[in-house]
């Protein structure tokens, strides 16, 4: 097996630390709060008696046990991972496709680029009462709302990676014969696939700060976005510390899932250089 590089050793020490460093801080400032926060706040229409704003670690381990012996956690965890997976997939494969054939013809660029803005700057919450028009309260508009936004970055991502190529390989390609199609999947897709990918990592965090906007709609459990909304209700601050935690622990493993696949399937680019 391939030694660790000393710099992922550091940065895996540092993080720790940090995470350490949080959960001292916080552990501190919970205690606090049970005598300086007040414990009696106003929900309209009516008052909230004994609310925790920020709960000890026991309140917190209390929670998960019921969240996990309930299943709701896991199950919550399992539906929403599933729609932010499927809307990335179908996010990236439109906005590579796009992305690419923008990048290659400037003409295409000019008829698509009205539409890329619009959906680049168009909150996710203002599209959910036009996506849930278009296509119904079921799973396709919540895949469809995390694909939209995850297609809007790789595009851009995918049609600046293309233009980066070198002109001086696409000038000897040419010269020795080579077709467009060929040019295409030996020079172009290959030189503009790290640039590309790194459009995708960059996506999955926007998938799973939209999977909680595109869960409002029809709102129901088991989901992560449902049960923050939930917390918030009335309110359980310890849930919602819980699913916020959930959400940046899947952000995490999937941020580790696509940095092991890029690894696997460029081995090629660690020869070459």
């Amino acid at each position: 097996m391939a030694a660790v590089p000393r710099g992922g050793w550091t940065r895996a020490r540092r993080a720790l630390l940090a995470l350490a460093a949080l959960a001292l801080l916080y552990g501190i400032a919970s205690e606090l709060g049970r005598y300086w926060l007040p414990h009696r706040i106003w929900l309209a229409p009516h008052y909230v008696e004994d609310a925790e704003l920020l709960p000890p670690y026991r309140s917190l381990g209390e929670e998960m046990a019921f969240l996990l012996e309930s299943g709701i956690l896991l199950s919550s965890a399992a539906v929403s991972a599933g729609r932010v997976l499927a809307g990335v997939v179908l996010g990236s494969a439109v906005g590579i496709v796009l992305g690419v054939a923008t990048g290659r013809r400037p003409r295409l660029e000019y008829l698509a680029d009205p539409w890329v803005t619009f959906f680049r700057f168009t909150p996710a919450l203002a599209l959910l009462p036009l996506y849930v028009l278009w296509f119904g309260y079921g799973e396709s508009s919540k895949v469809l709302l995390i694909a939209t936004n995850v297609a809007v970055v790789v595009l851009l991502g995918a049609q600046h990676a293309v233009r980066s190529v070198p002109h001086v390989y696409l000038e000897a390609a040419a010269s020795l014969g080579a077709g467009r199609g060929l040019v295409l999947r030996r020079i172009v897709l290959p030189m503009s696939f790290p640039e590309v990918f790194a459009s995708i990592r960059i996506a999955v965090g926007l998938a799973w700060v939209t999977i909680v906007v595109a869960e409002l709609i029809d709102p129901r459990m088991p989901s992560l976005g449902y049960l923050l909304t939930l917390s918030g209700a009335y309110p359980r601050v310890a849930s919602m510390l819980i699913a916020i935690g959930t959400i940046g622990a899947l952000v995490l493993a999937f941020d580790m899932v696509a940095l092991f696949l890029h690894a696997r399937t460029t081995r090629w680019m660690g020869r070459a250089a």
